[in-house]
């Protein structure tokens, strides 16, 4: 049978990938002999594996003598050089550009030597290395195919393994060699397959391949009930997602009936609700509430309990096309968002309200005020539209149907 190597960061030993890779596993599964390899430093796994899904942990820590030995190593390999000193990198400290190379190699060439040991190039026939991640994995799979050109590997990428301005130090290491000697490179949105294209390809077209992520069909969301617009976000709690910019809108909205809730942890929570009590408290037409960190499956039962308007969200960057919004969608739910990522494939003139990249909240608060005074027909069209591109592009079994047989034709 076809064996498929996955290499993940995460899963199963935390939720991390959980959502994304679980509903790829049940139809890859049904046409490969799975193995996965996890590089997370936890112990246990949390989650269980589908049937006949075999599991190999790898964590390690590197010995002074294997430091030292890739120190001499990145003297005499032109492609440190130049991840180092190449022009393609963002702004950046060159001593953490340095160091940020240098433990990648190191990284990649422990786990190539882990790989060979257990015996996991031993049969590269009808076999396909998946690293789930365009990290040192992909690196490792890369250096070993130097020595079995025969191999098939193929890697995802998503954000912070993609763009230099993700990296404390700029800087996306070996991505050129990397390049050469894959078969495919899958992007999660059209916006990181062109920002690739343009930093990092050298092989043609063809090799870089559209496989969006997805949600399962958890039915409609709910009809309203009442004139009160309820709202909805869905984020980790951090400056980069600016919740801030949430509140400061809904303030804004004066004689409206509005209901918003949060769900999503962080550093921020006290801030946040701060200036929630602060800004929307004394508003007796405003009721919010925040979830803090919940499983998937409360946001799931919510978005079936609970009438939701308008999902929300005022992101300053995205790796790609958000799973946040991809649920709300699936359940026919309007967005109003940030014009960052893959954001702009998603929220468009049929689907919600799309702002610039750096919105004020005046600007947000005309999105809602413009979804709560558009017409029925209007509401209904624009959660139709929602619902329909979620069955488009983002329906999880469909997509994963077409990514497995692209790794067939490999």
């Amino acid at each position: 049978m076809k064996r498929l190597i996955l290499i993940t960061d995460h899963y199963p030993y935390t939720r991390g990938e959980l959502p994304f890779i679980q509903p790829e596993l049940a139809v890859t599964c049904q046409h490969f002999e799975v193995t996965i390899i996890c590089k997370s430093p936890v112990q246990e796994p949390e989650y269980s594996l589908p049937a006949g899904v075999k599991l190999y942990h790898y964590h390690r820590n590197a010995t002074t003598g294997e430091k030292l030995r890739n120190l001499f190593g990145c003297l005499l390999d032109r492609n440190y050089y130049r991840s180092v000193f190449g022009k393609e990198h963002a702004k950046g400290s060159l001593r953490a550009r340095e160091a940020e190379v240098r433990n990648f190699r190191l990284s990649a060439h422990l786990f190539q030597k882990y790989l060979r040991s257990e015996g996991f190039f031993d049969q590269i026939e009808h076999t396909i290395y998946y690293s789930y991640w365009y990290n040192y994995g992909a690196l490792a799979l890369a250096l070993e195919k130097q020595r079995h050109p025969r191999m098939r590997i193929i890697t995802r990428t998503h954000g912070y393994d993609l763009y230099n301005e993700r990296s404390p130090a700029g800087v996306q290491p070996y991505k050129y060699f990397m390049d050469r000697h894959l078969d495919a490179v899958f992007f999660v949105s059209r916006q990181a397959r062109a920002y690739y294209l343009k930093h990092f390809a050298t092989q043609k077209n063809d090799h870089y391949k559209m496989a969006y992520l997805g949600v399962p069909d958890n039915g409609l969301n709910p009809p309203a009930k009442g004139d009160t617009i309820s709202l909805f976000s869905c984020s980790n709690v951090i400056p980069i997602k600016r919740l801030d910019l949430l509140v400061e809108a809904l303030s804004l909205l004066h004689g409206r009936k509005l209901r918003w809730v949060h769900a999503g942890g962080g550093p921020q929570e006290e801030y946040i609700h701060q200036l929630a009590e602060e800004k929307l408290g004394g508003n007796p037409e405003v009721s919010y509430a925040f979830l803090g960190s919940v499983p998937n499956e409360t946001i799931v039962d919510y978005y079936k309990s609970t009438h939701i308007d308008l999902f929300l969200t005022a992101s300053e960057t995205e790796g790609g096309t958000p799973v946040s919004i991809m649920e709300a969608f699936s359940f026919g739910v309007p967005a109003v968002g940030t014009d960052v990522g893959g954001i702009p494939e998603m929220i468009h003139e049929g689907t919600g309200f799309l702002l610039g990249a750096n919105p004020t909240a005046a600007e947000i608060a005309a999105a809602i005020a413009a979804y709560a005074d558009a017409t029925a027909a209007k509401k209904t069209a624009l959660r139709s539209n929602a619902r329909q591109l979620w069955r488009n592009s983002f329906y999880d079994k469909a997509n994963h149907t077409r990514f497995v047989t692209e790794l067939e034709k490999l």
